[in-house]
Order: structure tokens, then sequence, then C-alpha cells
């Protein structure tokens, strides 16, 4: 099988597993999509498609590129739909309340400054670029000081809102893929220490309502590889603050493994797919030319 990842780190951790775990007995290739030379049209090139494509990078440049290859009938993991929705902060927010998820209240604002001007909040804001990025802005505001703060530094960034949610400063992080899950606990990008490392955390211990959350994100956003941010709001309850396609997922037992075998159930069914339309077109090639199929004489009229 030829497996493609779509990214500009091919020794990312996750990836470079995977690739390990794929290449003694499959070809393993790799496209970054911010340098790579696409055909002339824009297009990735004519030569045979891949049997998968891993959509790691979520980049504009990339985005482009995994939907023509879809166009052209090459499976791509995760499509460039469901990456490209879990970009932007405010059409995430509105599916995820919509299918009944337990998903913060979100609201959009067009730029930080004009939030700024907006007024002072009534209370504590998580704010968050709009467009979920590297190096992306989120930041807890307190009051109308530290927004006008914020706006100076970032003026034109546009943004989401969400109202500050009390909880024990420890992001609870979940990654699925194709099904399968792992867990740790970080400390919340908030915290004024900073993350810190990621700790471990049996999944079997969170809540099943937590895990049947997580399980509905994929389902809902149609993700196979996917990260989902968790508080505890109070009581156990689950409340999803961001989601994510094709995260890192790093040092988790057994996530090489999963996705190795997710790249592998695509390639195989996508060359099953190929095999069997190459051999319809050469049955239509080898079929002699014998006129019409479909009779144009009308029912009960004879033939001229």
């Amino acid at each position: 099988m030829r497996i493609c990842l779509i990214t500009a780190a091919p020794d990312h951790p996750l990836l470079a597993a995977t690739t390990a775990l794929l290449t003694p007995r499959h070809h393993v290739e790799w496209l970054d999509p911010e340098t790579y030379d696409a055909a002339p049209g824009g297009r990735p090139g004519s030569g045979e498609p891949a049997d998968v494509y891993l959509l790691k990078s979520r980049t504009p440049r990339a985005l482009a590129l995994a939907a023509d290859l879809e166009r052209r009938g090459a499976p791509v993991l995760n499509s460039a739909a469901a990456t490209a929705l879990c970009q932007d902060r405010v059409a995430m927010a509105e599916l995820a309340r919509r299918a009944g998820l337990p998903f913060a209240a979100t609201s959009a604002s067009a730029t930080l400054t004009e939030l700024a001007e907006a007024g002072a909040p009534a209370g504590p804001l998580v704010v968050k670029s709009r467009h979920s990025r590297r190096h992306d802005l989120v930041a807890r505001v307190e009051g109308a000081a530290e927004l006008r703060k914020l706006a100076d530094a970032w003026p034109q960034e546009p943004v989401v809102v969400q109202e500050f949610t009390a909880n024990s400063g420890w992001d609870h992080k979940l990654w699925a893929i194709d099904g399968r899950l792992f867990a740790g606990l970080r400390r919340s990008e908030l915290a004024p220490d900073g993350r810190g490392p990621t700790l471990p955390l049996p999944v079997g211990d969170l809540p099943a309502e937590w895990t049947a959350a997580v399980l509905r994100v994929g389902e809902t956003f149609g993700l196979d590889v996917y990260g989902v941010d968790l508080l505890d709001s109070g009581g156990g309850a689950p409340l999803i603050v961001d989601i994510n396609a094709f995260p890192g997922i790093r040092g988790q037992a057994g996530a090489p493994e999963a996705l190795a075998d997710l790249a592998l159930r695509a390639a195989e069914g996508s060359a099953v797919r190929r095999t069997a339309l190459q051999g319809r077109d050469r049955t239509a090639a080898a079929r002699p030319d014998s006129g019409p199929l479909i009779s144009t004489s009308r029912p009960g009229s004879k033939p001229s």
C-alpha cells in the first residue's frame, strides 16, 4: 500500500512512529503542502494517487491540496471539509450545540478592537482567535483594562468569546483515532505558569458521559483522528471548549498502532474500489459495439 502524509514535519513523533510500523511492508511518503510544486493549473500532478492520504497539516495550502486529491477520488483522513470546519470556532460551536454536545456557549466579534470598544465585560471571559491555527490567541480577560491591552496587541484579530468557567485549572485532553480513545491531563493554557507536561490519564477512569461525548464529536464532525479539550464544569459535568482535527497525540501508548491500522484499512478499501472500477472499465472496453442498449421504440409499436 502507498500511504502519503500531508505534512511539513514527517518526523513528528506520532507520524514517525506510525511510519516505522508501516514501512516494513508498505511504502510511506510525504508531501509538504507549503513547498510542494503542483502541476500546471494547480493540480497535485497527474500520476496515480496514493492509496490514502493522512492530512496532518491544516494550513490553507494543505486544505486546498487535500480537496483536490478528494476530487480525484483519493481518500483523505480527515477530509478537507471536516478539517476546515474545525478551523472555524464559530462554525464548530454552532454544529456542536445543534448536535446536543456539551459545548461552551460561544459568540463572535469581527475584531478584538470592536470587542474592546463594546465596553467592560460582565465577568471573566476567555477570548480566542476565531480561526484555529498554530500560535493563535487564547487568553483569559478579567476586565476592560485587560481587554484593551489585548486589543492593542491583536487589533484586527477576529475572535470568539466564551464565558470563563470555574474549574480545577486542568484541561482533560482526549484524543480519538478511529473510535479508540486516549487521554491525558494538562495544565490549562490560561494558567499563569504555563501548560507544563501532559500527565497520564487512564480512559477507564473517566465518566462514561465524557467518553460518549467525545465519540459523538467524531460522528458529528465526520472526523477519524481528532482531539477534544474538556473541562469539569462542576459535579462531573463535561464542558467541551475546543475540538482539533488530527492533533499531535504525543506519548500515548497505542496511538501509532491505531493510526497505522486506520491508514491500512482506508488504503485497502481504496485499492479494492480502484480495482473494481478498472475491471469495469476493461469489461466495457472489451464489449463489442452492438448498437444502442436502450430501445427507442414506443411500447406496442412495430420495429421499423
